[in-house]
Parts: structure tokens; C-alpha cells; sequence
């Protein structure tokens, strides 16, 4: 990971006020809830108006001054102001969330998230908290909706994202600088100019503020029936968001950005050390722009190979992560053709090797990432493209080994157990790039 892009998470989340995160989160018990650690692989849709144009990210391309954007020389940022007028021409008309979900479901998704409304205030459901969205703009059309529908046409598991910042709803108080106030820069307003006086913000407003947060969790956790994610990004800890969503929806699992929730995340990194609990990493599927991932559409960016979404997989499912990978449509609703491409791929491997990652238990810590299925009676082994391990040694203990296969095409290997120590080599002769799973089956 570049160094430039971990320090533009980092620097996020502080201008966010993240709620501080952990890996051994207490998760709940709720029997509808324990399908999220044998989950795997999700599906994360960033999207709203910044896809207009496809040059500045989602949100974040209308804060000035932000450290990780200065290699842009400006080309990817939009004065607040001229970002919210986008709301006259965002028009997603080939949105067809059925297509996108069911690339993503042969590519091993289960479950889906998508942005309810990002930190620009822009709401892609017809609030009854604000005439900023859909109900104003779009007479109504529910791309909330749209996509619940799509994951229930394809038997998806259903995640809805929202902001607890709504940096439309607080425009004349907030700079929209980075970091103003701990920097000791200048407050900029809605159109970059500088604020004649400190803003502040007055209780009222933050009252306000908190009591639309809550009515929005009541409208989308009433308006489409079972829904089975909830995931926050940001404003501080409120305890009682969490009591809400689950007053209504006692099953619903929740991250934990932005109050007690079921799981740890990690933004774009892999952990560095085996977790306690649930756990999920959030990770970008387009290449970079200007050295860092960005969550929004961006125009002409092709996506990562699918080899590395399932390197990264992998190593999470090792220690029972899940991957949430992040696509983003553009203005028309439409993926990056490249993005499809890549799914492709992806399922291609998922065909035969499907049950390595999905549905699976933690693997012990030696030379390749390990899984275990279910019942504990498969091990899988993973040999990985620019990585030198080629040969494993397992202690299996007493049960004895059966068989030892590559998923990918079917071989069968030669394999020793002596001493309850399973031994076996994969030397291919030729070079990979795809992942290569290998499955032991116990007696």
C-alpha cells in the first residue's frame, strides 16, 4: 500500500471525527446476524453526484486544501457550491442495479452496500427530512429502492450506508478547508471564499442535525422491509443510533464508525495481525488517481486485476475477514466497462474455488493463507502470484488426509503425513497470476 494513500485515510477519518475502532468488538447474538463472518466478500456501491462528471471524488472533491489531492494541481477539486448544482443534472438513466449485482454475485459477492447518502447531503431515497435529493430532483425515483430490489432479484444479502455528516445540511457553518480549526488555516465557505468570522455552530443547528440523523435511520430501516447492514461513516460515537436500528430491525448488523457496533475495519490496508471477532476491510476496485484510492467514479480509470481483489480476499478470509470491495457507477448509472471485465475474471475463479473463501473458518498461521470449511472437514491452501512459498507443512494431527487437489483445474497432488504433519509442494511450470487454491479433505 503507498504510503500517500494510507495517509489520505488517516487524514479522513479525522476530518470526520471518527469513532475509534477496535477488533474484538462484542458482536451481537441475534441468530438473522451470523451469516456476516461466513459472509466473505461484499460489494460496495459509492455513488451519487460527483459521477456527473467523473474528475473529483464523492464529497471529498469539494474540500480545499486536503494533503492527498495536491498532485491533482487542483484538476480533481469543485468549489461546494458548483458541486451541489450537479443535483440539476445527475439523471442516472441506464441505473440497472439487477445487471451490476448479479456480475458481483457470480464474482462471489453475498452481500451489497450502497451509499444511502454520502457526506454531501445529496439523499438517493425521497427523505421526508429534506427537498436536497431524489424527491426534488429526480420527481421521487428511489435509487435506495432500486437497489434493494436488485439485491433481493439476486438473493444478495442488503447493506445500506449513510452519513451521519451532512455537509449540505450544515453549509453555513462549516468551513470547507480541511481541517481549518487544527491547522489554523483559513475557514472557507460554500463558494471557497473566506468566512468574514469564525463560524460556529449553533446548538440549535446541532439538535437539529441530530434529530434528521435519526429520523433518516427510522425512514430507511421502516421504508424496504428486512434490511441486513447498516454502515455509518463518521460524526463521533452516539450510542444511540445503534438502540434505534435495532428497535426497528433487531437483527441488523452494524460497523462501528460511528457507534458500538458488531465489527472492526480496516480502510484500504489489510490488517497487520490476526483479529479477535468480526471483522471487515472496505477497499477501492479502481485504480488510483493522483497516488490515492478514491471512492467515487472517476472518468477513463479502469479497475484493479481481479487477481489482486482475490489476493486480498484471501489474506482476510485467512483470519475470517470479509472484503467489502468499492465500485462506483458513473452519471448514467452505468460501471466502468473494465469493471464487468474484471468480475468476469474473478468469477471464472469463483466457478472452482468458491467454497475456499466463502463460508469458511480461519486457517492456521504457516507458510500460504489457510481456511478451514465449516465442518472442519476440508483445509484449503493458497499459493499467491510474486510470493516464493511453494510448499506447505500442516499439522493435521490425528485425522487423516484423503485427498489433496488444486481446485483451480482439478489435479490431483502427492502428498506425505507423518508424525500428523500433512507436507506437499505446488510447483507449477509455468508462472500464475491468478490465485491457486489447494484442498486437503480430511477422513
Amino acid at each position: 500500500m503507498k504510503k500517500m494513500d494510507m495517509d489520505a485515510v488517516a487524514a479522513q477519518h479525522e476530518a470526520l471525527k471518527m469513532a475509534s475502532e477496535k477488533d474484538n468488538y462484542k458482536h451481537t447474538s441475534h441468530p438473522q446476524a451470523q451469516w456476516f463472518p461466513l459472509a466473505g466478500l461484499g460489494l460496495f456501491i459509492h455513488w451519487g453526484l460527483s459521477s456527473v462528471e467523473g474528475r473529483y471524488d464523492l464529497s471529498w472533491g469539494m474540500i480545499a486544501n486536503t494533503p492527498w489531492d495536491r498532485s491533482g494541481n487542483g484538476k480533481n477539486k469543485i468549489t461546494p457550491a458548483e458541486y451541489w448544482k450537479k443535483a440539476e443534472v445527475f439523471n442516472p438513466r441506464s441505473f440497472d442495479p439487477v445487471k451490476i449485482l448479479t456480475a458481483a454475485k457470480a464474482a462471489g459477492c453475498t452481500y451489497a452496500v450502497m451509499t444511502s447518502m454520502h457526506h454531501d447531503g445529496y439523499t438517493m431515497w425521497p427523505s421526508g427530512t429534506t427537498d436536497f435529493g431524489v424527491q426534488r430532483f429526480l420527481n421521487g425515483r428511489d435509487l435506495v429502492g432500486e437497489f434493494v430490489d436488485g439485491c433481493r432479484a439476486t438473493g444478495l444479502k442488503i447493506g445500506i450506508y449513510y452519513s451521519p455528516l451532512d455537509w449540505h445540511f450544515d453549509r453555513k457553518y462549516k468551513s470547507f478547508s480541511y481541517l481549518s480549526e487544527e491547522l489554523g488555516q483559513e475557514y472557507m465557505d460554500a463558494n471557497w471564499q473566506a468566512f468574514p468570522e469564525h463560524p460556529v455552530f449553533p446548538p440549535e443547528h446541532l439538535a437539529e442535525g441530530n434529530r434528521i440523523y435519526h429520523q433518516r435511520i427510522r425512514e430507511l430501516l421502516t421504508r424496504y422491509g428486512k434490511i441486513d447492514l447498516l454502515w455509518l461513516d463518521g460524526g463521533g460515537t452516539d450510542d444511540s443510533v445503534a438502540e434505534l436500528a435495532r428497535s426497528i430491525q433487531a437483527h441488523i448488523v452494524i460497523n462501528s464508525r460511528s457507534c458500538p457496533g458488531d465489527y472492526g475495519t480496516t480502510e484500504c490496508e489489510l490488517p497487520e495481525k490476526r483479529f479477535t471477532g468480526w471483522f471487515e476491510t472496505p477497499h477501492c476496485w479502481q485504480e488510483l488517481v493522483n497516488g490515492a484510492n478514491q471512492w467515487g467514479y472517476f472518468k477513463d480509470t479502469p479497475y484493479k486485476p481481479a487477481a489482486w481483489m482475490l489476493e486480498q480476499l484471501i489474506l482476510l478470509r485467512r483470519w475470517g475477514g470479509n472484503l467489502l470491495i468499492n465500485v462506483s457507477p458513473d452519471g448514467n448509472g452505468e460501471l466502468h466497462p473494465s469493471g464487468y471485465v474484471e468480475m468476469k475474471k474473478a468469477a471464472e475463479w469463483m466457478k472452482n474455488c468458491r467454497e475456499s473463501v466463502i463460508g469458511t473458518l480461519p486457517g492456521d498461521d504457516i507458510e500460504v493463507p489457510m481456511t478451514s470449511s465449516a465442518d472442519g472437514k476440508k483445509r484449503y491452501f493458497f499459493f499467491l502470484s510474486g510470493r516464493p512459498e511453494r510448499k506447505v507443512h500442516w499439522n493435521s494431527g490425528s485425522g487423516k488426509i484423503l485427498s489433496v487437489r488444486v481446485m483451480n483445474d482439478n489435479n490431483m497432488l502427492p502428498f506425505s503425513q507423518k508424525d500428523g504433519v500433512l507436507t506437499f509442494e505446488y510447483r507449477p511450470d509455468t508462472e500464475f497470476t491468478m490465485p491457486v487454491a489447494v484442498e486437503a479433505v480430511l477422513e
